[in-house]
């Protein structure tokens, strides 16, 4: 009978929206829902995860590369070969989801990429803080100002993004004219594949990325490398967002007569930059070298902002902001194990379906 009563009052102050904790006789005793809100809550059992990163620095020949872990993923590395900034982005879980890369140094036309300095590149408890320097590369060899960047880098595991913000200013020992041309402001490389054989038996485009999506004051555009190889508009801008959107690379290498490669989600890799002075205005500029346009090796697409050689600025300043997202989520690809070719332990790839590969 006791029991049917404590039942019956359990059920009343549910319905009554009230609260009844058990003595420890069994008892109910009734305590309005108002003021158990008020009772100090009890500790939270499932705190936010803090994410825990370490650098590990290699030696790979004259190549250094700087590899940033959040816990026990590898979501970025910085590659120094002799003297470049390159930052390589995999904020996704497959084990070949490398894509696109940001070269983040400033270049005149036509100059082999170099004059880095990495000054720092060191883990603390919210990130990862990168500072660089060095000169602006011309032609083969040459140099023409210098420059240095700051950034921090985070990475969020739950929606698989890596974020940065930073600073980043240039000096130019003059204005830029005919002689030095537009100075390009950072590099974005990335793989485009034109008419190429597909893992599901079709042919069509694929690669690391699918198109550049553009944004700036009062200017907003798409690029599809097949249909504007060299696509320099003369829109200006003092901010410029470039997002290079990630894709589902399935070409089939073993029907190219290579050694076939697995499928792999690459992820989007967008920067923006916003001028300090507003008088600096910026222009996009992008090319798609047809000529290895079916070559999964090789960079051939040049994704660039310029200041146009007409600008007689010679100190530019601006903010930096960075994001590179995985696509997996958008894709709904399932994610396999396989094991490692190299010493066999089972890593992540994306789940394109056996059957319909060689």
């Amino acid at each position: 009978m006791r029991t049917n009563v404590v039942c019956w009052l359990l059920l009343l102050g549910v319905l009554m929206g009230l609260r009844i904790p058990m003595s420890a006789n069994g008892t109910g005793l009734w305590e309005p829902a108002r003021h158990a809100a008020a009772r100090t809550r009890a500790p939270d059992l499932h705190p936010a995860h803090v994410v825990a990163y370490l650098v590990e620095q290699r030696q790979v020949g004259d190549v250094t590369e700087y590899r940033f872990w959040a816990d026990e993923h590898h979501f970025m590395t910085l590659v120094d070969e002799q003297g470049t900034l390159n930052l390589r982005p995999r904020p996704g879980r497959d084990i070949n989801g490398w894509g696109s890369s940001w070269y983040a140094q400033p270049f005149l036309p036509g100059a082999e990429m170099g004059h880095t300095v990495i000054d720092l590149v060191q883990a603390t408890a919210g990130g990862i803080q990168v500072i660089a320097s060095g000169s602006v590369s011309r032609g083969a060899s040459s140099t023409y100002g210098t420059w240095d960047v700051s950034l921090f880098v985070a990475y969020d595991p739950t929606e698989r993004v890596i974020t940065g913000t930073g600073t980043y200013t240039i000096a130019l020992p003059s204005p830029l004219d005919a002689t030095t041309g537009d100075l390009n402001l950072y590099r974005i490389a990335s793989n485009y594949l034109h008419n190429v054989p597909l893992l599901h038996g079709d042919m069509g485009d694929t690669g690391d990325m699918a198109v550049a999506r553009v944004g700036g004051q009062g200017m907003g555009l798409t690029w599809l490398p097949p249909q504007s190889p060299a696509h320099f508009p003369t829109d200006r801008s003092p901010w410029l967002s470039i997002d290079v959107v990630g894709a589902y690379n399935v070409v089939d290498t073993a029907a190219q007569g290579y050694a076939r490669i697995e499928p792999a989600i690459k992820p989007s890799l967008q920067v923006t930059l916003t001028a300090h002075h507003p008088e600096v205005e910026m222009m996009f500029g992008a090319l798609y070298d047809t000529s290895v346009g079916q070559d999964f090796w090789e960079d051939n697409i040049g994704i660039t902002p310029l200041i146009p050689h007409a600008s007689d600025a010679t100190l530019l300043a601006f903010d930096v902001g960075f994001e590179s997202r995985a696509i997996e989520h958008h894709l709904m690809l399932p994610m396999v194990t396989r094991p490692s070719a190299q010493d066999g332990r089972q890593e992540l790839h994306c789940g394109l379906p056996r059957s319909t590969t060689p």
